[in-house]
C-alpha cells in the first residue's frame, strides 16, 4: 500500500513537471523573470522593453517590442510559457519602438493606451512607407518580420487613470503628463508591487526632452511613482531594478534644475550654460549628446517658458 501511494505521488509530480511552463532560462538570454509569471524582454541593452505578464485569464503585454522582429520573439516566448492568448497590449508610449509590433498580437489582443496615442501614431513620420522601407532593408529577418505590417491604433484610450483587472491581476494605469511623448502611461501592479515607468526615467541614460516636455512635470511624475513604494521598477528602456532608478533620476533632475537656476541668476546665456554646466554622477551615463537638450528643458522651466 505504501509503495502504491509513493508511486502515485511520483507519477503525479512527474505529470506536473512535464506540464510546467517554460522558465525564463528556456525563453532565451534576453528574458529576465522579475516576479512570478512576469518576464521582461529586450534584445539589446537600452532598447525598448517588452514584458509578458501571465494571468489566469490570458496574457497581458506591456509594449510590443523594439521592432516586429522582437515582437515575434516575444510571441514565441508566450507560446513556450503556455497556451494562453494575449488578451491585452498596454502601451507605455506611442513611439514605434514600443508599438510597431502590435499587429503581431492584435487581433485578438485589445490595445490600450493613454488619450492622444492614436493621434500621435497617425501623425508620426515614423510609420510612413519610407520609414518602413528603411527598416525592412536592414536585414532579411527584418523584411520577413514586417510582412503583413499594419498600424494598430489603440482600441481603448483612457484619460488620467484606468484600472484593468485580468484574472487575478490588477493593472492601474496613470497618465504621465509632459514626461516624454504625447501619451505616456505608468502601469502599477499593486499586489505584485511592480511598476512600469514608461520613458519618464532611464537607467544611467539621458532622456530626449521634446519641446513640450517639462522637468517640473517629470519630477511630479517621479514623486508620484515613488509614493507607490514599488519593489520592482521597469523603465521603458534599460535593465529593471528597484526604486533606486526613480531616486537616481529625481536627484539628477533636482541637480540639473539647481545648476541651471544658479547660472541664470548669474546672467549666463543658454549657450554659456550648455558649455559650462556639469552634473556630478552622470559621467558614465549613455546619450551624452542629449545633455544639451536636457539643459534646454531646464532653462525653459527656469525662465517660465
Amino acid at each position: 500500500m505504501k509503495t502504491k501511494f509513493s508511486l502515485a505521488v511520483y507519477l503525479a509530480a512527474l505529470g506536473l513537471w512535464l506540464a510546467a511552463p517554460a522558465s525564463a532560462q528556456d525563453l532565451g538570454p534576453h528574458f529576465k523573470q522579475v516576479k512570478d509569471g512576469i518576464y521582461v524582454y529586450a534584445a539589446v541593452l537600452n532598447e525598448a522593453n517588452s514584458t509578458i505578464i501571465r494571468t489566469s485569464d490570458g496574457v497581458v503585454l506591456i509594449d510590443a517590442g523594439q521592432s516586429p522582429k522582437d515582437s515575434y520573439v516575444v510571441a514565441a516566448a508566450v507560446k513556450k510559457l503556455g497556451s494562453d492568448p494575449v488578451r491585452f497590449v498596454i502601451h507605455t508610449e506611442p513611439h514605434p519602438d514600443h508599438v510597431m509590433g502590435d499587429f503581431v498580437f492584435s487581433p485578438p489582443a485589445v490595445v490600450v493606451a493613454a488619450s492622444g496615442a492614436s493621434a500621435s501614431m497617425k501623425q508620426s513620420e515614423s510609420f510612413s512607407p519610407a520609414r518602413i522601407e528603411r527598416e525592412t532593408a536592414k536585414s532579411p529577418e527584418m523584411r520577413d518580420a514586417f510582412k503583413g505590417f499594419r498600424l494598430v491604433p489603440p482600441h481603448v484610450e483612457y484619460r488620467n487613470r484606468m484600472t484593468l483587472t485580468v484574472g487575478e491581476r490588477t493593472f492601474e494605469l496613470y497618465y504621465l503628463k509632459n514626461v516624454h511623448s504625447e501619451a505616456d502611461t505608468a502601469i502599477w501592479l499593486p499586489k505584485e508591487r511592480v511598476l512600469f515607468t514608461a520613458a519618464s526615467v532611464g537607467v544611467k541614460r539621458f532622456g530626449n526632452h521634446r519641446p513640450f516636455v517639462s522637468i517640473p512635470d517629470t519630477l511630479d511624475a517621479i514623486r508620484m511613482m515613488q509614493a507607490l513604494k514599488p519593489e520592482v521598477v521597469i523603465p521603458g528602456h534599460g535593465v529593471p531594478g528597484t526604486a533606486k532608478i526613480l531616486d537616481d533620476m529625481e536627484n539628477y533632475y533636482d541637480a540639473l534644475m539647481k545648476g541651471v537656476t544658479a547660472m541664470v541668476k548669474q546672467g549666463k546665456s543658454l549657450d554659456e550654460i550648455k558649455k559650462e554646466l556639469k552634473v556630478p554622477g552622470t559621467e558614465d551615463w549613455e546619450g551624452k549628446d542629449r545633455f544639451p537638450n536636457n539643459i534646454e528643458a531646464a532653462y525653459r522651466a527656469v525662465k517660465g517658458n
